[in-house]
């Protein structure tokens, strides 16, 4: 974790959260009366919406960040570009950024290390137990579902997820199978790659789905046909920051998925 900043906890910050993840657990951690801005993912809960926005968490603009004051950065290591964060450690403003990490214990670290910087110790401990309590009462099921993870904002660029993905994470820990494990991050999709995984559903971010052209657009897919999610219409469409977050919200993510896979079993 990047952190360029002392260890505080003084209670009249300005924040400013550069990721929708950290911006969740400030609102649970009823930190938001010190938060003055916040990025485009930070959409939950939908009081931040009505905060001063300076933009997509890996196409920051320096001045953009400044022109707020803020005493205190808040998001994930992928924050970039890396000359605005670089700009931003030379204007002395601490930071802190936490690793893409995408494990069952993520939030629950993340809560306790935003708890401790700002002074909310108690209240991070009592939300990270909780998190811990809640995957625990899961009981999840390991299933031999496949399931394939699409991501598109347009029908022009559609890609699909390997493995080492926050995606990848989200369907094993769940119970599931990734339809996909011979390459690491995202390639495009190709109608070959896609009648070779032959998934039994397909897994999409809400604001992908969109941006694709909905449900229809998706069952067009060349191959798609060839697959069983193709045949069945097998499809689960999630919240992008519930699905890939790894927040406070993971249990429930957790759940509905592995609800699904049991389904088609």
């Amino acid at each position: 974790m990047f952190l360029s900043s002392a260890t505080n906890a003084e209670t009249n910050q300005r924040i400013v959260s550069v990721n929708g993840t950290t911006t969740e657990i400030i609102y649970a951690l009823k930190l938001e009366s010190q938060l003055v801005a916040v990025d485009s993912t930070s959409y939950y809960p939908k009081q931040a919406l009505a905060l001063v926005n300076v933009g997509y968490q890996r196409t920051l603009a320096t001045e953009g960040i400044l022109n707020v004051k803020p005493t205190q950065i808040i998001g994930l290591e992928s924050a970039g570009p890396p000359a605005t964060i670089q700009n931003l450690k030379d204007a002395k403003i601490p930071l802190l950024l936490f690793p893409d990490e995408f494990k069952l214990e993520t939030p629950v670290t993340r809560v306790l290390e935003i708890g401790k910087l700002f002074g909310k110790q108690k209240e991070a401990e009592n939300l990270a137990k909780s998190i811990r309590e809640q995957i625990q009462k899961l009981k999840l099921n390991k299933t031999n579902v496949k399931v394939l993870f699409i991501y598109s904002r347009n029908p022009s660029s559609v890609y699909i997820s390997g493995t080492g993905t926050a995606a990848h994470s989200m369907i094993e820990l769940s119970g599931a199978k990734n339809a996909i494990s011979e390459f690491t991050e995202y390639k495009p999709l190709t109608s070959e790659a896609l009648v070779k995984a032959n998934p039994d559903i397909i897994l999409m971010p809400e604001k992908s789905a969109q941006g694709f052209g909905g449900e229809k657009a998706i069952w067009e897919i060349n191959g798609m046909e060839l697959t069983r999610a193709g045949k069945e219409k097998n499809l689960i469409i999630l919240d992008d920051l519930l699905l890939l977050g790894f927040g406070p919200r993971l249990p429930i993510a957790l759940k509905t998925l592995n609800d699904r896979w049991k389904q088609l079993e």
